[in-house]
């Protein structure tokens, strides 16, 4: 063999190898390459789904908040109208008739009145209710003495205050109405919004 057949099995040689080289590298960057783009759609999923469970907390969360402000709203407005209901009971009474309201004041009379000498005071405006009027309570009440209008006046809107020396038992028409309520207030929810829809 001649040294050019020599060269030319070598430069052959080395080009077969390079070859396979080549080719076995190519087929190791490709597994790298599949094994790498793996991993990448692996950690892109993993950053969707995290994503998605985010945006669904966050969504859940604005749902929430905004069912508890609907239901404060809600609250409130019911609120505003048990509020209302009270408020045009205590106008109606300031505004009844003289007849009407002194049967409402007589009621409220013979449930507090003790021992039948107290002091009836009244609102500064109240033209109602005078001494005549009293005289006549106390006597369907058979009280002894009597009771006397006072000559003190006081901003209480309506009703009255029993006076017994240093004792008073206040049954101004803003005292009578937040007991009212206190007491009813279950009741006239219930009245308005139904059994179920609480105060």
């Amino acid at each position: 063999m001649a040294v050019d057949d020599i060269l030319k099995k070598i430069k052959a040689d080395a080009q077969d190898t390079a070859r396979e080289i080549t080719a076995g590298g190519k087929g190791e960057a490709d597994e790298v390459i599949g094994a790498a783009r793996q991993r990448a759609e692996a950690a892109r999923e993993r950053m969707r789904a995290k994503a998605r469970q985010r945006a669904a907390e966050e969504r859940n969360r604005i749902v929430t908040l905004a069912r508890l402000s609907a239901r404060r709203d809600l609250l409130n407005e019911k609120q505003g109208l048990i509020d209302r209901v009270f408020e045009e009971t205590g106008k109606s009474i300031l505004t009844m008739g003289r007849d009407e309201y002194r049967g409402l004041i007589r009621s409220f009379l013979k449930d507090t009145v003790e021992s039948g000498n107290e002091e009836v005071i009244l609102d500064e405006r109240e033209d109602r209710i005078d001494q005549a009027f009293l005289d006549e309570v106390s006597k369907s009440l058979s009280l002894t003495g009597g009771l006397r209008l006072s000559s003190e006046r006081r901003r209480i809107g309506g009703g009255f205050v029993l006076k017994s020396g240093r004792t008073e038992v206040n049954c101004a028409l803003e005292t009578i109405l937040r007991d009212a309520r206190e007491e009813l207030e279950t009741e006239v929810a219930s009245i308005l919004f139904g059994r179920s829809a609480g105060a």
